[in-house]
Protein backbone atom coordinates (compact mmCIF):
# COMPACT_ATOMS: atom_id res chain seq x y z
CA UNK A 1 0.00 0.00 0.00
CA UNK A 2 1.49 3.67 -0.74
CA UNK A 3 2.50 5.33 2.00
CA UNK A 4 0.44 8.05 1.04
CA UNK A 5 -2.42 6.31 1.89
CA UNK A 6 -4.78 6.90 4.77
CA UNK A 7 -4.89 4.00 7.92
CA UNK A 8 -8.96 3.76 7.89
CA UNK A 9 -9.98 2.84 4.70
CA UNK A 10 -13.81 2.18 4.11
CA UNK A 11 -15.23 -0.77 2.58
CA UNK A 12 -18.22 0.15 -0.12
CA UNK A 13 -20.84 -1.45 -2.02
CA UNK A 14 -22.22 -5.20 -1.77
CA UNK A 15 -23.10 -7.63 -4.25
CA UNK A 16 -25.39 -10.45 -3.43
CA UNK A 17 -25.42 -11.91 -6.86
CA UNK A 18 -22.59 -13.16 -9.92
CA UNK A 19 -22.02 -9.81 -10.75
CA UNK A 20 -23.82 -6.71 -11.39
CA UNK A 21 -23.78 -4.48 -14.42
CA UNK A 22 -24.11 -0.25 -14.42
CA UNK A 23 -23.99 1.89 -17.33
CA UNK A 24 -23.57 5.28 -15.53
CA UNK A 25 -22.90 9.11 -17.63
CA UNK A 26 -22.33 12.62 -16.00
CA UNK A 27 -20.17 15.83 -15.66
CA UNK A 28 -20.14 15.42 -11.95
CA UNK A 29 -16.77 14.70 -11.37
CA UNK A 30 -15.24 11.98 -8.84
CA UNK A 31 -13.31 12.52 -5.92
CA UNK A 32 -13.43 9.86 -3.79
CA UNK A 33 -11.64 8.69 -1.02
CA UNK A 34 -9.65 5.21 -0.89
CA UNK A 35 -11.86 2.38 -0.63
CA UNK A 36 -12.14 -1.01 -1.24
CA UNK A 37 -15.09 -4.08 -1.89
CA UNK A 38 -15.52 -7.88 -1.27
CA UNK A 39 -15.56 -8.44 -4.94
CA UNK A 40 -14.04 -7.92 -7.87
CA UNK A 41 -14.88 -4.69 -10.47
CA UNK A 42 -13.99 -4.12 -13.99
CA UNK A 43 -14.29 -0.07 -15.45
CA UNK A 44 -14.60 -0.11 -19.19
CA UNK A 45 -14.15 3.91 -19.82
CA UNK A 46 -16.61 5.05 -22.53
CA UNK A 47 -15.28 8.90 -22.65
CA UNK A 48 -13.81 11.08 -19.99
CA UNK A 49 -10.87 11.32 -18.93
CA UNK A 50 -8.92 11.41 -15.43
CA UNK A 51 -7.23 9.40 -13.11
CA UNK A 52 -6.92 6.17 -11.01
CA UNK A 53 -5.14 5.17 -8.14
CA UNK A 54 -5.00 1.15 -6.89
CA UNK A 55 -2.92 -0.04 -4.54
CA UNK A 56 0.59 1.78 -5.06
CA UNK A 57 0.18 2.88 -8.67
CA UNK A 58 -1.28 5.68 -10.56
CA UNK A 59 -2.92 5.94 -13.85
CA UNK A 60 -4.08 8.12 -15.90
CA UNK A 61 -7.42 7.15 -18.05
CA UNK A 62 -8.48 8.02 -21.35
CA UNK A 63 -12.03 6.42 -23.41
CA UNK A 64 -11.02 3.34 -24.19
CA UNK A 65 -9.30 2.03 -21.40
CA UNK A 66 -10.19 -1.05 -19.15
CA UNK A 67 -9.78 -0.99 -15.19
CA UNK A 68 -9.08 -4.16 -13.57
CA UNK A 69 -9.36 -4.31 -9.64
CA UNK A 70 -9.46 -7.24 -7.32
CA UNK A 71 -11.18 -7.97 -4.63
CA UNK A 72 -10.07 -6.13 -1.29
CA UNK A 73 -7.43 -4.05 -3.62
CA UNK A 74 -7.29 -0.19 -2.09
CA UNK A 75 -8.44 2.41 -5.19
CA UNK A 76 -9.54 5.90 -5.50
CA UNK A 77 -11.12 7.62 -8.51
CA UNK A 78 -10.69 11.42 -9.37
CA UNK A 79 -12.29 13.06 -12.65
CA UNK A 80 -12.51 16.77 -13.45
CA UNK A 81 -15.86 17.86 -12.68
CA UNK A 82 -17.43 19.04 -15.93
CA UNK A 83 -16.25 16.81 -18.13
CA UNK A 84 -18.27 13.80 -19.60
CA UNK A 85 -17.50 10.99 -17.79
CA UNK A 86 -19.06 7.61 -19.46
CA UNK A 87 -18.28 4.11 -17.71
CA UNK A 88 -19.74 0.44 -17.71
CA UNK A 89 -19.11 -0.30 -14.39
CA UNK A 90 -19.40 -4.16 -13.28
CA UNK A 91 -18.80 -5.47 -9.82
CA UNK A 92 -17.97 -9.52 -9.83
CA UNK A 93 -18.18 -12.10 -7.34
CA UNK A 94 -15.43 -13.87 -6.19
CA UNK A 95 -16.67 -17.07 -6.47
CA UNK A 96 -18.20 -16.91 -9.23
CA UNK A 97 -14.73 -15.97 -10.84
CA UNK A 98 -13.62 -19.34 -9.07
CA UNK A 99 -16.47 -21.45 -10.23
CA UNK A 100 -15.57 -20.58 -14.19
CA UNK A 101 -12.34 -20.35 -13.89
CA UNK A 102 -10.35 -23.84 -15.30
CA UNK A 103 -6.83 -24.80 -15.52
CA UNK A 104 -6.45 -23.22 -18.68
CA UNK A 105 -8.48 -20.05 -17.81
CA UNK A 106 -7.33 -18.64 -14.30
CA UNK A 107 -10.06 -15.75 -14.38
CA UNK A 108 -8.97 -14.49 -10.66
CA UNK A 109 -5.50 -13.83 -12.16
CA UNK A 110 -6.84 -10.93 -14.52
CA UNK A 111 -7.50 -9.05 -11.27
CA UNK A 112 -4.36 -9.71 -9.27
CA UNK A 113 -2.43 -6.55 -10.85
CA UNK A 114 0.90 -8.85 -11.72
CA UNK A 115 0.59 -7.14 -14.78
CA UNK A 116 -0.64 -3.76 -13.61
CA UNK A 117 -4.83 -2.69 -13.82
CA UNK A 118 -5.58 -0.67 -16.67
CA UNK A 119 -5.28 -2.16 -20.18
CA UNK A 120 -5.35 -0.11 -23.31
CA UNK A 121 -5.68 -2.26 -26.53
CA UNK A 122 -5.30 -1.60 -29.83
CA UNK A 123 -8.66 0.39 -31.54
CA UNK A 124 -10.43 -2.57 -33.30
CA UNK A 125 -9.92 -4.61 -29.88
CA UNK A 126 -11.08 -2.64 -27.38
CA UNK A 127 -13.89 -2.08 -29.25
CA UNK A 128 -14.69 -5.73 -29.59
CA UNK A 129 -14.79 -5.67 -25.62
CA UNK A 130 -16.91 -2.65 -25.31
CA UNK A 131 -19.52 -4.25 -27.86
CA UNK A 132 -20.12 -7.10 -25.59
CA UNK A 133 -20.32 -4.93 -22.69
CA UNK A 134 -23.48 -2.91 -24.66
CA UNK A 135 -24.96 -6.56 -25.48
CA UNK A 136 -25.03 -7.82 -22.21
CA UNK A 137 -26.73 -4.56 -21.10
CA UNK A 138 -29.29 -4.83 -23.77
CA UNK A 139 -29.78 -8.77 -22.84
CA UNK A 140 -30.11 -8.06 -18.78
CA UNK A 141 -33.02 -5.25 -19.65
CA UNK A 142 -34.81 -8.28 -21.49
CA UNK A 143 -37.05 -10.76 -19.45
CA UNK A 144 -36.74 -13.69 -21.30
CA UNK A 145 -36.01 -17.17 -20.50
CA UNK A 146 -32.54 -17.82 -19.99
CA UNK A 147 -31.44 -14.29 -19.47
CA UNK A 148 -29.24 -14.99 -16.25
CA UNK A 149 -27.44 -18.03 -18.17
CA UNK A 150 -27.26 -15.94 -21.09
CA UNK A 151 -25.72 -13.46 -19.14
CA UNK A 152 -23.37 -15.20 -17.38
CA UNK A 153 -21.91 -16.22 -20.85
CA UNK A 154 -21.77 -13.19 -22.18
CA UNK A 155 -19.63 -11.70 -19.14
CA UNK A 156 -17.31 -14.69 -19.35
CA UNK A 157 -17.11 -14.19 -23.18
CA UNK A 158 -15.95 -10.50 -22.43
CA UNK A 159 -13.42 -11.64 -19.80
CA UNK A 160 -12.01 -14.23 -21.65
CA UNK A 161 -11.21 -11.76 -24.72
CA UNK A 162 -9.57 -9.63 -22.32
CA UNK A 163 -7.79 -12.59 -21.08
CA UNK A 164 -6.43 -13.33 -24.61
CA UNK A 165 -5.36 -10.01 -25.60
CA UNK A 166 -3.20 -10.06 -22.40
CA UNK A 167 -1.40 -13.20 -22.81
CA UNK A 168 -1.05 -12.37 -26.51
CA UNK A 169 0.88 -9.14 -26.00
CA UNK A 170 -2.07 -7.30 -27.92
CA UNK A 171 -2.27 -4.88 -25.41
CA UNK A 172 -0.44 -1.68 -23.28
CA UNK A 173 -0.46 -1.25 -19.84
CA UNK A 174 -1.36 1.92 -19.54
CA UNK A 175 0.82 3.47 -16.14
CA UNK A 176 1.40 7.60 -16.02
CA UNK A 177 1.53 10.74 -14.06
CA UNK A 178 -1.75 12.79 -13.33
CA UNK A 179 -2.31 15.73 -15.56
CA UNK A 180 -0.65 18.70 -13.81
CA UNK A 181 -0.99 21.47 -16.44
CA UNK A 182 -3.92 23.76 -15.01
CA UNK A 183 -4.02 24.77 -18.23
CA UNK A 184 -4.52 21.87 -19.97
CA UNK A 185 -6.94 20.83 -17.18
CA UNK A 186 -9.06 24.02 -18.36
CA UNK A 187 -8.61 23.34 -21.67
CA UNK A 188 -10.21 19.96 -21.39
CA UNK A 189 -13.44 21.08 -19.90
CA UNK A 190 -13.66 24.20 -22.26
CA UNK A 191 -13.49 22.04 -25.19
CA UNK A 192 -16.01 19.76 -23.88
CA UNK A 193 -18.84 22.83 -23.89
CA UNK A 194 -17.53 23.91 -27.26
CA UNK A 195 -17.54 21.04 -29.21
CA UNK A 196 -19.55 22.44 -32.09
CA UNK A 197 -17.38 24.78 -32.30
CA UNK A 198 -14.13 25.60 -34.16
CA UNK A 199 -11.28 24.05 -32.33
CA UNK A 200 -8.28 24.80 -34.14
CA UNK A 201 -4.65 25.00 -32.36
CA UNK A 202 -4.87 28.38 -32.91
CA UNK A 203 -7.89 28.89 -31.27
CA UNK A 204 -7.00 27.49 -28.25
CA UNK A 205 -3.71 29.26 -28.10
CA UNK A 206 -5.50 32.18 -28.02
CA UNK A 207 -8.02 31.64 -25.61
CA UNK A 208 -5.05 29.77 -22.96
CA UNK A 209 -2.36 32.11 -23.82
CA UNK A 210 -0.05 29.63 -24.88
CA UNK A 211 2.25 29.74 -28.20
CA UNK A 212 1.00 27.02 -30.53
CA UNK A 213 4.06 25.23 -30.66
CA UNK A 214 3.82 24.78 -26.92
CA UNK A 215 0.21 23.54 -26.32
CA UNK A 216 0.66 20.93 -29.34
CA UNK A 217 3.45 19.68 -26.81
CA UNK A 218 2.21 19.91 -23.70
CA UNK A 219 -1.35 18.36 -24.68
CA UNK A 220 0.54 15.49 -25.44
CA UNK A 221 3.01 14.93 -22.79
CA UNK A 222 -0.60 15.42 -20.42
CA UNK A 223 -2.68 13.67 -21.73
CA UNK A 224 -0.87 10.99 -24.33
CA UNK A 225 -3.15 12.18 -27.23
CA UNK A 226 -2.06 14.52 -29.95
CA UNK A 227 -5.01 17.55 -29.87
CA UNK A 228 -6.56 16.41 -33.13
CA UNK A 229 -7.04 12.39 -31.88
CA UNK A 230 -8.56 13.84 -28.57
CA UNK A 231 -10.55 16.32 -30.15
CA UNK A 232 -12.10 13.89 -32.86
CA UNK A 233 -12.60 10.90 -30.19
CA UNK A 234 -14.99 13.57 -27.74
CA UNK A 235 -16.61 14.76 -30.92
CA UNK A 236 -17.37 11.45 -32.45
CA UNK A 237 -18.82 10.47 -28.91
CA UNK A 238 -21.18 13.88 -28.93
CA UNK A 239 -21.99 12.57 -31.97
CA UNK A 240 -23.21 9.29 -31.29
CA UNK A 241 -25.11 10.15 -28.44
CA UNK A 242 -26.92 12.83 -30.63
CA UNK A 243 -27.98 9.72 -32.71
CA UNK A 244 -29.58 7.74 -29.95
CA UNK A 245 -31.35 10.71 -28.72
CA UNK A 246 -32.69 10.44 -32.32
CA UNK A 247 -30.78 13.75 -34.41
CA UNK A 248 -30.09 12.47 -38.29
CA UNK A 249 -26.72 11.54 -38.60
CA UNK A 250 -26.28 14.45 -40.80
CA UNK A 251 -27.24 16.68 -38.49
CA UNK A 252 -25.54 14.88 -35.46
CA UNK A 253 -22.29 14.99 -37.85
CA UNK A 254 -21.90 18.74 -37.98
CA UNK A 255 -23.50 19.27 -34.20
CA UNK A 256 -20.78 17.71 -33.17
CA UNK A 257 -18.16 20.13 -34.76
CA UNK A 258 -17.50 18.42 -38.11
CA UNK A 259 -16.95 19.45 -41.34
CA UNK A 260 -17.45 16.56 -43.28
CA UNK A 261 -19.77 13.69 -43.80
CA UNK A 262 -17.89 11.44 -45.49
CA UNK A 263 -14.98 12.07 -42.63
CA UNK A 264 -17.37 11.42 -39.89
CA UNK A 265 -19.13 8.68 -41.33
CA UNK A 266 -15.09 6.95 -41.80
CA UNK A 267 -13.91 8.11 -38.14
CA UNK A 268 -17.69 6.63 -36.90
CA UNK A 269 -17.49 3.50 -38.39
CA UNK A 270 -13.39 3.14 -37.00
CA UNK A 271 -14.08 3.84 -33.68
CA UNK A 272 -17.58 2.44 -33.10
CA UNK A 273 -17.30 -0.56 -36.09
CA UNK A 274 -21.05 0.52 -37.61
CA UNK A 275 -22.49 3.07 -39.52
CA UNK A 276 -24.01 6.24 -37.88
CA UNK A 277 -27.30 5.30 -39.94
CA UNK A 278 -27.56 1.69 -38.71
CA UNK A 279 -26.23 -1.03 -36.62
CA UNK A 280 -23.52 -3.42 -38.64
CA UNK A 281 -20.71 -5.17 -37.59
CA UNK A 282 -22.29 -4.42 -33.61
CA UNK A 283 -21.93 -8.20 -33.08
CA UNK A 284 -18.44 -8.96 -32.83
CA UNK A 285 -18.08 -13.08 -32.26
CA UNK A 286 -15.40 -14.78 -30.13
CA UNK A 287 -15.11 -17.26 -32.96
CA UNK A 288 -13.42 -14.58 -35.30
CA UNK A 289 -10.24 -14.70 -37.22
CA UNK A 290 -8.07 -12.00 -35.49
CA UNK A 291 -5.03 -13.62 -34.53
CA UNK A 292 -6.35 -15.24 -31.23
Amino acid sequence: MSKEMPREIEKRGYLLEDFRLFHLKDARGAQMEYHYHDFCKVVLLVSGQGEYTVEDRHYSLRAGDILLIGNGQIHRPEFSEGLEYERYIFYISPEFLGKQSTDDCNLEALFDGTFGHVLRLEERRYQKVFSLAELLEEELKKDSFGKGVLGNSMLLQLLVRVGRYRDKGQLHMAERQSISDKRIKRMLVFMENHLSEELSVDVLAEQFFISRYHLMRLFKKETGQSLYDYLTERRLFFARELIKQGVPATESCFQAGFGSYSSFTRAYGKRFGTTPTGRNGRYLSMDETDGE
